[in-house]
């Protein structure tokens, strides 16, 4: 059973981590700051979507995201799995990742050691120097994830760009409010030729990409 925490506030992924739990038998889903940790018979993995650079996933540092984790396993012995959905969870420019600073914390001590912590991947040039965005929409419940190596988001931007955007009649570039997905699968076949990554489907799928961090 999966609980979704989301950030909400300006720029809400409150609708994108529900039309996610839509997709996801018995699953449960509330804002972060507002939803308590309780007891959830058979709860087994806590998801968090919100936004998240190599710093903050939901605005919230490894240490307080940690906490937040505690409490639930407190109350639910059963949790094993934790589940991180955003942009640079994986990606750094210097020290370590958000994904490991916070899987570097779980233990013995405080109840969590053996369990798990999954993101979705790192590009293939490694973790550092690099960097990644999400992008979802809930018309298609299309996503697209993008990853890209770089000092700076530069070259993830030039890629994203080719999601977010498109050409109209007059040659001008307006946003793009389609599939995601069919737009993604579409650029990576016409950029064979590419140091950027893309993985993308639809929220049924999206889950499926989340590899362990180790």
């Amino acid at each position: 059973m999966v609980q979704f925490l989301f950030q909400g506030g300006h720029g809400s992924h409150g609708p994108r981590a529900q039309a996610l739990s839509t997709v996801t038998p018995g699953s449960r889903c509330g804002d972060i700051n507002t939803t308590n940790p309780t007891t959830i018979q058979g709860l087994d993995t806590l998801a968090f979507w919100g936004h998240g650079d190599s710093q903050k996933l939901c605005d919230k540092t490894p240490t307080q995201l940690f906490e937040i984790i505690k409490s639930w396993k407190n109350r639910n012995s059963g949790l094993k799995t934790i589940e991180l959905i955003t942009c640079n969870a994986r990606h750094t420019t210097s020290g370590d990742p958000f994904a490991n600073r916070l899987k570097s914390k779980f233990g013995i001590l405080s109840g969590t050691r053996g369990m798990v912590v999954k993101a979705l991947p790192v590009t293939v040039s490694g973790k550092r120097n690099a960097w990644s965005i999400l992008l979802a929409e809930t018309v298609f419940n299309s996503w697209c994830y993008v990853t890209a190596p770089g000092t700076d988001d530069s070259l993830l931007m030039q890629a994203s760009s080719l999601i977010t955007f498109q050409r109209n009649a007059t040659g001008g570039l307006v946003s793009y409010r389609g599939d995601i997905a069919k737009r993604a699968d579409e650029m990576v076949r016409a950029n064979p030729q590419r140091q950027w990554t893309m993985n993308y489907g639809y929220f049924n799928t999206l889950r499926a990409h989340l590899g362990v961090v180790r």
